[in-house]
């Protein structure tokens, strides 16, 4: 049975509430005016001629204060359920603490973004490089930077604790990283590249990943030292660029790990 209006404009805002309490409280330490209300809301759906919404009247006799937050999660599943809401990673509460800062030094690693399109996919590789522990990374073309409110909204505050560079043109970007003495690596499905998890010149390197459709353009191709693919097994030729970070950047840290 589809929600009425005003169904999915009650489902909406117990919906709202929840995230609210998520976000503001913690194991036995709910928020008392907010939980009142988020019961006072739910209690209400008893009245809804949908029998879906109006079950969930029910759900109000086990908001308790003694609840953990694990188990009060739980309870929003079938309003997010009803309300066909997809929630992203950044959408949740990372219950676990973030470590202390630590005085290690920086993976010699440096990831080369050109031409990305996604916001979604720059804050997500902001947060994989964050958890590498990399030096930096250098942002190409007119791919999004962490002060957009969606790069920003995804990368979950990861931007605040790892350099970053606007770098227009990645030509020169990648002339100037060749100075410092990195190698400059494409992650790219061309003919002629190397296997992934063949070993690599454990030196300062530069992962260069280019446009989720068009990937580098042939005359970026033609100045890299090297090309490396992640190996697919399946049907489909490509991972999105996020994934392919995220893959190829472990990899080279648990290279680089077992030659110390």
């Amino acid at each position: 049975m589809a929600l009425s209006v005003q169904d999915k404009k009650s489902l909406e805002e117990i919906h709202k509430l929840f995230l609210e309490l998520e976000k503001s409280s913690g194991d036995f330490s709910f928020s008392v005016p907010l939980l009142a209300d988020l019961k006072n809301k739910i209690s209400n759906l008893k009245d809804s001629p949908n029998p879906d919404v109006s079950r969930l009247a029910d759900l109000q006799k086990h908001l308790t204060h003694e609840m953990t937050l694990k188990h009060f999660v739980s309870f929003a599943v079938p309003i997010e359920r009803l309300l066909h809401k997809n929630l992203q990673d950044d959408d949740f509460l990372i219950i676990e603490n973030d470590k202390e800062a630590t005085t290690s030094e920086p993976l010699p690693l440096v990831f080369v973004l050109d031409n990305i399109r996604s916001a979604f996919n720059v804050g997500s590789i902001f947060r994989t490089a964050e958890c590498l522990g990399l030096e930096k990374i250098y942002l190409c073309g007119y791919t999004p930077n962490p002060t957009q409110w969606k790069v920003e909204k995804t990368a979950m505050g990861t931007q605040e604790h790892l350099l970053w560079q606007e770098s227009p043109h990645l030509l020169e970007c990648l002339e100037e990283l060749k100075e410092e003495g990195y190698r400059i690596v494409a992650l790219e499905t061309a003919a002629h590249a190397t296997d992934l998890y063949e070993p690599f010149e454990m030196e300062s390197t530069a992962f260069v990943l280019g446009n989720e459709r068009f990937g580098l353009d042939p005359e970026i191709l033609k100045v890299i030292d090297e090309v490396r693919i992640v190996p697919l097994r399946g049907r489909k030729n490509s991972l999105n660029v996020g994934v392919t970070a995220a893959v190829a950047g472990f990899e080279w840290m648990r290279q680089w790990r077992n030659k110390k």
